[in-house]
């Protein structure tokens, strides 16, 4: 059976990205035909990883194995000036104040270099997963940064959200954070939940494997150290919020 790894909501944590590929590699070993990866965005936003996370994903791009989208805080860095000389544009958008210095930190961080990556990267996903047309998007169809899908929701409402893209098979989407997979009229609803980005206490890192031929969605979780990245945000001088959520979940 040939597979497609789901990933969604890095958010700069290369520790759970690392803990996540090596998963990746251990099922390959063990017989799991994975041929490629999709990654639905929120790549970098809260976590102080943001150019090793891009390092690492650049190399994939490179043996043409990974499709990237945009997510929420993708979209934030992707919207400053190129020639600017600071990330003073942030301070005006409204979000809570650990988010702003964290999304700060990681345009610095990045470097110019690092910013034209994110800007390149597309809002949607469109491609095939063997003979099954599928489209990804971060946050929903009518919605790709602001719209949220919801988890653990009746039948009727994921055919709501499927209903703009219902000549694809499969939607993915990355905003839920949570594992989803419902069944609707009109295709297959997918949250793959997220890596980097705690939904709540006890939080693992969460990926998808889809098969190609029979659209099966199984779930794997992934246990990674946030002792490393609390360390990495005091040492960086980071607010303690981000530590609240790493633990807890919650922006």
């Amino acid at each position: 059976m040939t597979y497609v790894a789901v990933l969604a909501n890095i958010n700069g944590n290369f520790p759970a990205l690392v803990k996540t590929l090596g998963k990746v590699e251990e099922l390959k070993e063990n017989g799991y035909d994975i041929k490629k990866y999709y990654i639905l965005g929120n790549i970098v936003g809260l976590f102080p990883y943001p150019k090793e996370v891009l390092d690492t994903l650049d190399d994939l791009i490179r043996n043409n194995r990974v499709k990237i989208i945009r997510g929420e805080f993708d979209q934030i860095i992707a919207m400053s000036d190129p020639h600017a000389e600071g990330p003073d544009y942030i301070d005006r958008i409204s979000l809570p104040k650990h988010v702003k210095a964290a999304l700060k930190y990681t345009w610095e961080k990045l470097g110019h270099d690092g910013r034209e990556f994110i800007r390149d990267l597309p809002v949607y996903l469109v491609d095939k997963i063997g003979d099954n047309d599928i489209f990804g998007v971060y946050g929903s169809p009518l919605n790709p940064f602001g719209g949220i899908v919801l988890p653990e929701q009746p039948t009727s409402y994921y055919e709501a959200i499927m209903r703009p893209v219902k000549e694809y098979e499969i939607l993915l989407v990355a905003s839920p954070k949570m594992p989803v997979n419902a069944m609707t009229r009109y295709g297959r609803v997918v949250c793959p939940g997220s890596i980097g980005f705690p939904p709540g206490k006890e939080h693992k890192a969460t990926f998808a494997l889809i098969d190609v031929d029979t659209l099966h969605v199984k779930f794997i979780d992934v246990d990674y150290d946030k002792k490393i990245i609390e360390e990495k945000i005091k040492k960086e001088g980071l607010p303690e919020e981000l530590i609240r959520v790493l633990y807890h979940g919650k922006l």
